[in-house]
């Protein structure tokens, strides 16, 4: 398996990661600790030593992994519509922010905010933090003509403190769609390539 191949499919399964646990939080409101607290790791590490640096660990990805293999393995049918319909979107979103370098600019100038209150409050998790990563989302990737809808329980979706934690999970999938594409990976691999990446994720779900 390629190294490059092998950061395509650790991309990908970041990204269902994110499609996924969006979903998780929209349907049931809860979501835990460790995996926000990885996803936020990916979006403030600026400057990873390694490719396996960015995710904080290949056994930070390894629900994505077991989602992307699925999903794959039985062309799409294991997985929920919506977690395709979420990793899809996510993938079209950062595409098109790629073609705003306003956004991308407005997006890294509150990346650094965000990561100067991690450091303050010494916390991934704390609200002020979240808060922060939400707001990142929402004054540049939520400008763009197109949105992802996330669909679910409306009690969950009206509470505001979910409602960033979605955000927050939405901005992670970006940032590992950006990883996706600049280590080569393309949608039509996803048809083309289907066998292959599913190989290249079992062969990671067993190490990770």
């Amino acid at each position: 398996m390629s190294t490059n191949f092998s950061h395509q499919t650790m991309a990908l399964a970041g990204i269902f990661q994110a499609a996924s646990l969006v979903d998780q939080l929209a349907k049931l409101g809860q979501l835990e600790n460790d995996q926000l607290t990885n996803a936020l790791k990916t979006v403030l590490n600026s400057e990873p030593s390694s490719f396996d640096d960015v995710f904080n660990g290949l056994s930070s990805l390894s629900h994505g992994l077991t989602v992307l293999n699925t999903a794959l393995a039985r062309n799409g049918q294991g997985v929920g519509r919506e977690v395709l319909q979420y990793a899809m979107a996510i993938i079209a979103v950062q595409t098109k922010l790629n073609k705003r370098p306003d956004l991308v600019d407005e997006l890294s100038k509150a990346l650094t905010r965000t990561a100067d209150q991690q450091r303050y409050f010494d916390s991934y998790t704390h609200e002020a933090v979240i808060g922060s990563a939400a707001r990142c989302y929402q004054n540049s990737i939520s400008q763009l003509n197109f949105r992802i809808r996330v669909t679910g329980n409306p009690s969950h979706l009206q509470n505001p403190k979910v409602a960033e934690k979605v955000r927050t999970l939405l901005l992670y999938g970006v940032r590992c769609a950006l990883l996706w594409q600049q280590s080569g990976g393309r949608r039509w691999h996803l048809m083309w390539y289907r066998e292959k990446l599913q190989r290249s994720a079992q062969a990671l779900t067993d190490v990770a």
